[in-house]
């Protein structure tokens, strides 16, 4: 062969080498990809096409594991077994219905709404079905609770936080994502005012503030760990509520205990539980819902007579800032 046509060839081999390395992704540099926690099912959701009342989770059939539909596994594991799953914003949930979960105390479980019962939860799932159809709602919310008996239970039930696993499970079991809100700290912060030291120290509220900032480790990072999309809410400043600012019924206080001192030393101690509560939110790559400059339980309007709940209008406003901070992960 003549050696130009042999350079000839030699350089066009090197050339055609080149090209399909570029082609390949680099270890160093992967190509982007958007994490998921289940596979996406096929088509896009019909935005708008219903607004069927919504479904709750009780109304509907109960299916073994067997019985229910499942997704093709996906192609390859975004984490090893067991792996914390970590979306910095969370992004998107998966296009189709979601098993929507709702944890929490009286706020959760609906008290002061007379009208309907339900709370925020229901008017929530209301505006998510507009735009997943066929979504569920489980709400675990019992009133009187604290972050202790969310994570353990007590007399009055089983554990919250067990229960919404189980429902995540039962979710991506049957095909969906789940989506959990938790809102709790209310009782965490009536219990040690009004049963704590008296006066209150400032040991007892530095154990306290530890002592609530690891249950909410521990609730954000197990419901992480499951694959659930999560979204936990700031508290308001409830030394501000009439309830004990200015008692409905003075001779019968609700928290007869409480002093002005400590509503002041409270009014602090929220927003040191906010602080924890962001910080765990952004360690764990949950979502946020402030109602810590919420004026919702110091306005007549949408507040119960008892000073301390929301009423039907308050729920309204509620499960509207639910929504706004969840809709970004359903478009």
């Amino acid at each position: 062969m003549p050696r130009r046509l042999a350079l000839f060839l030699i350089c066009l081999l090197a050339l055609a080498a080149a090209c399909r390395s570029a082609a390949l992704p680099s270890p160093l540099n992967p190509p982007t990809q958007e994490l998921e926690l289940v596979p996406e099912t096929a088509g896009a959701p019909d935005v708008g096409a219903s607004t069927a009342a919504p479904v709750l989770e009780s109304e509907v059939p109960s299916l073994s594991v067997s019985e229910m539909p499942q997704k093709a596994a996906p192609a390859a594991s975004p984490t090893a077994p067991g792996a914390l799953l970590v979306l910095p914003g969370q992004g998107a949930l998966p296009p189709g219905p979601l098993s929507l979960v709702t944890l929490g105390d009286s706020l959760t479980e609906g008290s002061g709404d007379y009208d309907a019962g339900v709370g925020y939860p229901a008017r929530l799932l209301a505006k998510i079905q507009i735009l997943r159809p066929g979504s569920t709602l489980l709400n675990l919310g019992r009133s009187g609770w604290s972050s202790d008996d969310l994570i353990l239970g007590n007399q009055d039930g089983p554990s919250q936080l067990e229960g919404a696993l189980q429902a995540v499970s039962r979710a991506q079991a049957g095909g969906m994502s789940a989506l959990v809100t938790v809102w709790i700290g209310s009782n965490d912060l009536w219990y040690l005012y009004e049963y704590g030291p008296d006066p209150m120290t400032a040991d007892a509220e530095a154990d306290d503030l530890e002592h609530y900032r690891q249950n909410m480790i521990t609730i954000v990072s197990r419901l992480r760990a499951a694959g659930a999309f999560v979204v936990v809410a700031l508290l308001d400043d409830q030394s501000l509520r009439p309830v004990v600012a200015s008692p409905p019924n003075p001779a019968q206080p609700a928290f007869p205990a409480t002093t002005a001192d400590d509503r002041r030393r409270m009014s602090q101690h929220i927003a040191q539980y906010n602080a924890a509560t962001a910080a765990i939110v952004a360690q764990y790559g949950a979502g946020l819902v402030d109602f810590s400059h919420t004026r919702l339980f110091t306005n007549p309007a949408t507040l119960d007579p008892d000073g301390n709940h929301p009423n039907p209008a308050g729920y309204d406003v509620i499960a509207e800032m639910w929504f706004d901070s969840v809709s970004p992960m359903l478009r």
